[in-house]
């Protein structure tokens, strides 16, 4: 009898390659471990749940769990944990979290797709009632619950990140008083900072309290309520709910102990077919390090639209494919209120730092409007591209705006995977009318400032 594919992980990446396996092979047998009760959510909807903007969690479920197994033919398994890799005999061992038992489970391809945890740094107090994390469907129903039951009046947000301002604006959707604390000097730290005031300012206009350079020393029960301290003020910041979000680690000690290559940034090394270092293993997800076009080394930069093409590049070459994954520009997008935060390829930072692989590097920075001046609702865009000063190569792009302008940066994606110059990319023939944007716009003006600075 044949050895089935084993995934271990359920939701994006792993249920992703479950999914191609089975399209490409229907008659294949595919077992998911998946540990938690819930597979295939769309994590990046959670902030919006639990700020009132979608109605039930429900919505959030990509791929219901009777579906994977009635209508695609896998065999899910929730609740189900892998304890270990055998390399040598090729199996894995795995408790059923519900009865306790365990069995080994043998493979004939294995995909690890165990994702990334939460950080809780080392602050007294994080594991007190009403501090949460937020990084599975199961933390966000808990905080629904908690809310639920308690309506808290008053939130801290420890950290400033995507996660954290898109929970601040949750917070404030349900009228709590809210307080975000950054220990670097400005908020949204993946941006270049003179990316992010107007962002800071439309977030103070919003309610929310930012304490920037700000270190959270501790969290305390007083009476009903709890108590943040800061290294800003003696005076504790009274709180009904906490929410840590300080970042996150790739899950990697089941490949760890298996003795399966780690790459330079800690998480697992794959090759461009999402192979590991062991035979007949491959890993895909955000417990992977994928190739950056930019910096043309590995980095690790967990985000959906890399885990779910990662998941199912592995599912075709576990069944014998050989697709390669050309790798990603860490392209991220958020919203925080009102306003629209993007960004792609390297910040002028990153560029600056790798300056023996890029050379002189240079960076232009203009304000616009979304549209034609005068038409009704022009909004400002400010547009920051990163390019290398000899001869104009595009390397990175942020773009701040009011409203859902912030998607311009899929121009510079493009761009930037053809490895285009300013001069190019100020030639493009994009579309134009006055509801959508200026006759010339924002980023083709961006583009023809820079070019001023290019050898």
């Amino acid at each position: 009898m044949s050895r089935p594919i084993v995934i271990i992980g359920g939701d994006a990446a792993g249920m992703s390659a479950a999914s191609k396996a089975k399209r490409l092979k229907p008659d294949l047998e595919v077992i998911v471990f998946e540990r938690d009760q819930h597979i295939s959510y769309a994590a990046c909807g959670m902030p919006y749940w639990l700020g009132g903007v979608i109605d039930s969690d429900e919505k959030l479920k990509a791929l219901p769990l009777e579906v994977a197994r009635k209508k695609r033919g896998i065999d899910v398994r929730i609740r189900h944990e892998v304890t270990a890799i055998d390399l040598a005999s090729k199996s894995v061992q795995v408790t059923n979290l519900e009865t306790g038992e365990s069995f080994a489970q043998p493979y004939d391809k294995l995909l690890i797709a165990t994702g990334a945890s939460a950080v809780k740094p080392p602050i007294p107090g994080l594991d007190l009632p009403g501090v949460f994390t937020l990084r599975s469907l199961t933390d966000a129903q808990r905080i629904h619950a908690y809310m639920e039951r308690t309506q808290p009046r008053r939130a801290v947000v420890i950290g400033a990140g995507y996660i954290g301002l898109e929970m601040a604006e949750a917070m404030r959707d349900r009228q709590m008083e809210t307080t975000v604390v950054e220990m670097l000097p400005h908020i949204m730290p993946n941006f270049d900072p003179d990316m992010v005031g107007e962002v800071a300012e439309h977030l103070a206009e919003k309610g929310v309290k930012v304490l920037v350079e700000t270190r959270v020393t501790g969290v305390q029960q007083a009476g009903d309520h709890l108590e943040v301290a800061t290294s800003a003020s003696p005076e504790p910041i009274p709180a009904d709910m906490v929410i840590v979000s300080t970042g996150v680690r790739p899950n990697v000690a089941l490949a760890r102990d298996a003795g399966i290559r780690l790459g330079e940034t800690g998480a697992i090394w794959v090759d461009k077919q999402l192979r590991t270092s062991a035979p007949d293993v491959f890993a895909a997800g955000d417990c992977v390090e994928y190739y950056h076009r930019v910096l043309e080394r590995n980095v690790w930069i967990p985000l959906a639209p890399s885990a779910n093409k990662g998941g199912r590049i592995a599912g075709e070459n576990m069944v014998g494919g050989q697709v390669e994954f050309p790798g990603i520009l860490g392209t991220a997008i958020v919203k925080v209120f009102d306003d629209t935060m993007a960004l792609t390829g390297v910040t002028e930072r990153q560029a600056q730092e790798n300056e023996a692989l890029f050379g002189p590097v240079a960076s232009v920075v203009i304000t616009d409007r979304d549209r034609a001046g005068y038409y009704p609702g022009a909004q400002p865009i400010r547009v920051k591209i990163v390019f290398q000063q000899q001869g104009g190569r595009i390397l990175g792009a942020q773009i701040v705006s009011r409203g859902m302008a912030g998607k311009r940066i899929d121009t510079f994606v493009a761009a930037i995977t053809a490895r285009m110059t300013l001069a190019e990319f100020a030639m493009l023939d994009l579309a134009y009318a006055p509801p959508f944007s200026p006759v010339y716009d924002p980023v083709l003006v961006a583009a023809n400032v820079g070019l001023k600075k290019v050898k």
